[in-house]
């Protein structure tokens, strides 16, 4: 019993920071902002080994690798990022227990958000075994219309195969995101610089 209670509060204790990122960057509403909210699926497939894997101790080993996230949905295109994950080794009543925390940064090669084209950086994190991988993930960027984006969202699912090594997987995404438009005030603080130059 008591070790099933640590291996609970180790999953814990790696799922808690993730809502403590996704607090952080929570976005501030403005007057400018228009909210939406979005859902559909991330695949991730992994590639080449940057490095590693490095044994840290007799229970964690460390690889960064290369990844392809392809994204369906509101939200749709295919970043290339490179993703740093922390494998984990316990035992249970006698078990194995293996799960696998990750996180990694990007940049989508193509994408859409609702149908207008964007271009967009990422970063995600989660926490991932042979079954189910949940995590957080942020974009920032700009539309083709030199609007700024800047979304969140949550994945979530069930795993067939592909996260402890080379392979692929999906898994559902919920999202919201807001587009800042530039306004007048921005023309005019450049209109006041470039008066100031004249000056």
């Amino acid at each position: 019993m008591k070790k099933s209670i640590w291996a609970a509060t180790l999953v814990l204790a790696f799922l808690i920071p993730l809502v403590a990122v996704s607090a952080a960057n929570a976005t501030h509403p403005d007057n400018d902002d228009h909210q939406n909210r979005g859902t559909g699926t991330i695949s991730f497939a992994q590639g080449a080994t940057v490095s590693g894997p490095t044994a840290h101790d007799d229970h964690t080993t460390i690889v960064t690798v290369k990844e392809t996230l392809t994204f369906t949905g509101n939200l749709t295109g295919t970043a290339q990022t490179i993703e740093r994950d922390v494998m984990h080794t316990g035992t249970d009543e006698g078990k194995t227990i293996t799960f696998t925390t990750f996180h990694g940064s990007g940049n989508f090669t193509t994408g859409t958000l609702n149908s207008v084209t964007v271009t967009l950086h990422i970063r995600y994190e989660g926490v991932k075994n042979s079954t189910f991988a949940r995590g957080n993930f942020v974009v920032h960027g700009d539309t083709n219309q030199m609007n700024d984006v800047h979304g969140e969202g949550h994945f979530h699912g069930t795993l067939t195969g592909g996260v402890e090594g080379s392979g692929g997987s999906t898994v559902g995404y919920t999202m919201h995101w807001t587009v800042s438009t530039h306004t007048d005030h921005d023309t005019e603080a450049r209109d006041k610089d470039e008066a100031k130059e004249t000056d």
